[in-house]
């Protein structure tokens, strides 16, 4: 009879042990999902973002120094270009954000969007923004508008002559 009651507990325990290990087998294959869902967003993200540099081509920064100083002289051609770059910059935040909803970015990600105030700093980059901002989500529109509101409409051109300043002084 003791081999018998003996017999029934190891089964009892066997039994939960399967279970046991069909809770953990079901809990790594959620987590294997939510990776892979993660690396898949992410390769999104990036294979944008290389068509938005693809697309700005050998020289923008060329296209970008006349929106900085000369913003009346844009071509077409520089308009394409600073779009896609206005747009890098867009992207790389709604990529910071997704990842951030899913768990794998701290909450410093925001800090992130401060550059925008610089990425957007000069007229073309605020006109881009009044034009853009209507396709994005109320949430991010709302925190890149406090960001530029609280930068300077010129800050590109300040940055700029001020590193000149520092040459000149350098060679003088």
């Amino acid at each position: 009879m003791d081999v018998e009651v003996l017999n029934q507990w190891l089964t009892f325990g066997a039994n939960i042990g399967v279970i046991a290990g069909l809770i953990l087998v079901a809990v790594q294959i959620k987590q294997n999902t939510r990776i892979t869902k993660a690396q898949l967003t992410n390769d999104y993200y990036l294979a944008d973002l290389q068509l938005e540099l693809k697309m700005m081509g050998e020289d923008p920064a060329t296209s970008w120094m006349k929106s900085v100083y000369t913003p009346n002289e844009l071509t077409k051609e520089d308009a394409v270009i600073l779009d896609r770059f206005f747009n890098y910059g867009m992207v790389q935040v709604q990529r910071l954000q997704k990842m951030y909803d899913l768990g794998l970015v701290d909450k410093d990600w925001k800090d992130r969007i401060d550059y925008l105030g610089w990425h957007l700093g000069n007229e073309v980059g605020r006109r881009w923004w009044a034009f853009s901002k209507e396709s994005l989500p109320d949430d991010l529109v709302q925190t890149v508008d406090e960001t530029l509101a609280n930068s300077k409409d010129r800050y590109n051109q300040d940055l700029l002559d001020a590193l000149m300043q520092q040459a000149d002084a350098t060679r003088n």
